[in-house]
């Protein structure tokens, strides 16, 4: 009853997919969280990107020992610790292909107390389709890291604690009474500024700046290695003229919101079924923008969508849950007993992520106009977009 993948799905595109891990130190920001950082800031990145060949490496694990044990204590030992093994169709440290001068670039951040391979599908599917994914890590608050010398952090327990205490049953009771109305554009907004109040003193809200800065210093970093400050073989591979686009789930969907709010060189973003916790919440990012997640975003990130002057997509799909737009579609189907997962078969769930992020990528990053944004991919999926300027043109 409980059988899991032991390898995931093959990419979606022609390239291999090669992976390699960086941490970079932002000597500017030190003391983040009081005692309990008392370095400067570390930050690790995990890079996917398009091979020509696998160079009959074997295919790299999904994750550590300690990562792994993770994620069977946090899902109460529903979740095997043997996750550690799972095979990702990925090659460490290969060559990147060179059968393009320069690749696009699309950022990742994970949900809040999460971890840096939560979307690794994801991931995998962009780069074999010709783009360089950055998955941030974001110390302290990514459930557990390890940074290429070996060294392990994991979260901060008191950081964690408070934001759990944040998200109080008060906040339930208001977020279950939202629900009951099917509010028209108009409403919402004065309902959501109502409900995001309550965060506006809170860490939720304030730490969102902190990964978007994440973000900001890691592409001070794809600069140098791009001009070979940092060597690498990356060096003269990143398109970082055209932008660069970011995505990311939950939390991460906030922090990159936020980076397109605070970083002209994100030129495009992509939430994934977060609510809009941060400054950027009633903000126009005036950037083509998509909101992509279950029915929970019609309450809780419609406002990005109806703010936005520039070309905006809202996608929700029926009988959805949080985390069903995440690896655990893979290799843990048993939290469906929990609803932890929804209805959707993993297969169609991994077709509307990937297919709906790749053709927003390939025309905002890549300037393809025939990208099929607006498809639907199968029933119960609801897509309202508009066009940039006018808004005239909502569906």
């Amino acid at each position: 009853m409980f059988q899991n993948n032991k390898e995931f799905p093959e990419p979606y595109g022609d390239y291999v997919v090669g992976l390699t891990e960086m941490d970079f130190i932002d000597k500017n920001r030190k003391k983040l969280f009081g005692s309990s950082e008392n370095n400067d800031r570390k930050i690790p990145i995990i890079i996917f990107y398009p091979a020509d060949h696998n160079f009959e490496k074997t295919k790299a694990l999904y994750t550590f020992k300690e990562e792994a044990e993770s994620i069977n204590k946090a899902t109460r030992g529903l979740v095997s610790s043997k996750s550690q093994y799972i095979k990702m169709n990925c090659y460490r440290d290969i060559p990147i292909s060179t059968k393009q001068n320069k690749y696009p670039i699309i950022f990742f951040n994970h949900g809040y107390n999460c971890h840096m391979m939560q979307n690794s599908v994801l991931c995998s599917d962009l780069a074999s389709k010709g783009y360089i994914v950055v998955s941030v890590g974001h110390p302290y608050e990514t459930s557990i890291l390890k940074y290429t010398d070996g060294q392990i952090v994991k979260a901060n327990k008191s950081i964690i604690e408070e934001f759990k205490r944040t998200m109080d049953s008060n906040v339930n009771k208001k977020f279950k009474e939202m629900k009951k109305n099917n509010y028209i554009d108009e409403e919402l907004l004065p309902i959501a500024a109502d409900f995001f109040d309550y965060f506006k003193d809170t860490k939720v809200w304030d730490h969102v700046k902190i990964w978007s800065d994440d973000n900001r210093f890691i592409a001070d970093m794809m600069e140098q290695l791009d001009d070979g400050s940092i060597p690498s073989q990356f060096e003269g591979k990143l398109n970082i003229r055209n932008g660069i686009g970011i995505t990311g789930h939950s939390y991460g969907g906030c922090a990159a919101s936020q980076v397109c709010l605070d970083d002209s060189r994100f030129v495009c973003g992509i939430n994934i079924d977060a609510p809009t916790y941060g400054e950027f919440w009633d903000k126009n990012l005036n950037k083509p923008y998509m909101v992509i997640g279950s029915k929970m975003i019609e309450y809780l990130a419609r406002t990005t969508f109806l703010k936005n002057s520039a070309d905006s997509y809202l996608i929700t799909v029926d009988h959805t849950t949080h985390m069903d737009f995440t690896d655990f579609i893979y290799y843990a189907r048993q939290l469906k007993f929990l609803k932890v997962l929804g209805k959707r078969k993993k297969a169609l769930l991994r077709d509307i992520l990937s297919h709906y992020h790749i053709m927003f990528f390939d025309k905002y990053l890549r300037n393809n106009h025939n990208s099929e944004i607006t498809e639907k991919l199968s029933e119960g999926i609801g897509i309202r977009w508009k066009e940039a300027v006018t808004a005239s043109n909502n569906h």
